[in-house]
């Protein structure tokens, strides 16, 4: 199978800012996608956890609703609606494995998460992820000087954490709200901007 991450057929080296070596072309990309993915200011992110520390004192949660509970037919549904052909987490695990698993792997993801919301710990491997470059669309890697800022970092998630993305979504859809800043990543965004007006 051929990947969409692979250099391709030809080759010819890809120079990024003119440079070939692969060790430092990986230095300069890792260096540019943490100033990408990091708080634009020290300020910023300040005033964002003090915000968060406001809200988040004196919050006791509400009781657990069983309503909200994770199981195996969700799940399922969840595995079975995944697109194949992604790129593997670093846990080496794609959608194609979970769904040519064994039956029981459904009630055994749903009783994990039910009691990951239940304890309010979610594994740190679930969060651990690694960035991928693709070069932007207008882009040509043999046309021109090639830089760090003509890609964009996709960052590939394991394919459990996303099945509890999922889950989530499907379960406490109705309780998430977004702000009206945001239009991109909604479902009705052209409704969200007529109350804008």
């Amino acid at each position: 199978m051929t990947s969409k991450f692979e250099r391709g057929n030809s080759n010819r080296p890809i120079l990024v800012n003119g440079i070939h070596d692969d060790t430092i072309i990986a230095a300069n990309f890792a260096s540019h996608f943490t100033i990408t993915c990091t708080s634009t200011t020290v300020d910023g992110a300040h005033r964002l956890e003090y915000e968060y520390r406001v809200l988040r004192e004196g919050y006791s949660g509400s009781s657990h609703d069983s309503m909200y509970n994770f199981d195996a037919e969700l799940v399922e549904t969840v595995v079975s609606n995944m697109s194949r052909g992604k790129a593997p987490g670093l846990d080496g695990l794609t959608a194609k494995h979970l769904q040519y698993s064994h039956l029981l792997l459904a009630c055994v993801l749903a009783k994990l998460f039910n009691a990951m919301v239940r304890l309010g710990h979610v594994p740190a491997s679930f969060g651990q992820s690694y960035t991928v470059r693709l070069l932007k669309n207008a882009s040509n890697a043999y046309g021109k000087l090639v830089t760090v800022n003509d890609f964009h970092g996709i960052s590939i998630n394991p394919v459990i954490s996303k099945v509890l993305e999922h889950c989530i979504l499907d379960r406490y859809d109705g309780l998430f709200t977004t702000s009206n800043n945001q239009f991109g990543f909604k479902k009705h965004p052209a409704v969200h901007m007529l109350f804008m007006c």
